[in-house]
C-alpha cells in the first residue's frame, strides 16, 4: 500500500474528502460511486465501483470482463472482427468542435436518470434494490436519481 502523506477528518455526520489529487488520479469525478471494502481490522480500501453493464452500449446481458472493463458479447464480436475498421472508421474529432454540440451531451447522470426511468417503466412493481441490481449500481445512488428526476418533473 502507497502512504499519500494526506490526512482527513470524518465531519460530524460521517463523511470523509477524497482528496482532488487521488480522484484525478485515479479517474473519480463528483457524483461516481464508490466501494468499500475491508481488508482487516484496520485497514478499509476505497474503489471506484465499476458497474457490471457493457463499456461500449451499456447492455446487462452476456457480459464478460476483460482488463478493467466489463464487454458484452456484441461489442466483443465487433471489436474482434479486423474488417469493421475500415467500413466504418469515423473521423477524430475535430478540437474546434461547435461549443453549442459539446453542451448539448449528456451528463452521467442524465444518462443514469433516463436509464432508471426506463427501468421504472419495464419493472413497475421493482423497489430500489431490485432497481438497483437491473442497473448495476447501488441502493442510495437508486434513491438519489429519483430524488432528481421527481424534482425536474415538476
Amino acid at each position: 500500500m502507497k502512504d499519500t502523506g494526506m490526512i482527513r477528518s470524518l465531519d460530524s455526520l460521517g463523511r470523509i474528502v477524497v482528496p482532488v489529487e487521488i480522484r484525478m488520479t485515479r479517474n473519480i469525478d463528483i457524483g461516481d460511486p464508490i466501494e468499500f471494502f475491508i481488508l482487516n481490522e484496520e485497514i478499509i480500501v476505497l474503489r471506484k465501483y465499476t458497474s457490471t453493464e457493457c463499456t461500449f452500449c451499456r447492455s446487462l446481458d452476456h457480459v464478460t470482463y476483460y482488463k478493467d472493463q466489463f464487454i458484452c458479447n456484441n461489442c466483443l464480436k465487433e471489436l474482434g472482427d479486423p474488417g469493421r475498421l475500415s467500413a466504418e472508421a469515423e473521423p477524430l474529432e475535430d478540437p474546434a468542435e461547435d461549443e453549442s454540440i459539446r453542451n448539448s451531451r449528456r451528463t452521467k447522470t442524465e444518462e443514469m436518470s433516463q436509464r432508471l426511468e426506463k427501468a421504472m417503466v419495464e419493472h413497475p412493481y421493482a423497489n430500489q434494490k431490485e432497481l438497483a441490481g437491473v442497473l448495476g449500481i447501488s441502493q442510495a445512488r437508486v434513491s438519489q436519481l429519483k430524488r432528481k428526476i421527481s424534482t425536474t418533473g415538476k
